[in-house]
């Protein structure tokens, strides 16, 4: 199957805390993009869910959930994800590698 995606997927394994309503949940960053994250977690916003989302190495940032999976979610970021033009990969020995 061909993946006809907008932006390039960064593999990586950072921490991170998915908030929502005030509560956090902690979860890890499967893979990043310029358009959004896949977050493995237990816990599960239902689609369409605005949340917060803290990366350790990257910052605080606001999504919406926008699939489930069975080891997590899908979060698009709400107005970009400013950091993306930046991001390394893995020729650089980067926290991030490309996919």
């Amino acid at each position: 199957m061909i993946e006809n995606r907008q932006y390039k997927r960064y593999a990586a394994g950072d921490n991170a805390s998915l908030g929502i309503d005030g509560s956090w949940h902690p979860c890890s960053v499967q893979n990043l993009s310029g358009n959004g994250l896949f977050l493995e977690t237990f816990c599960r916003p239902p689609i369409g869910t605005v949340v917060e989302l803290d990366l350790s190495s990257l910052g605080r940032y606001t999504g919406t959930v926008v699939r489930h999976a069975w080891d997590g979610v899908g979060v698009q970021f709400r107005d970009g994800h400013p950091h993306t033009p930046h991001l390394p990969d893995h020729r650089q020995g980067a926290l991030f590698t490309n996919i």
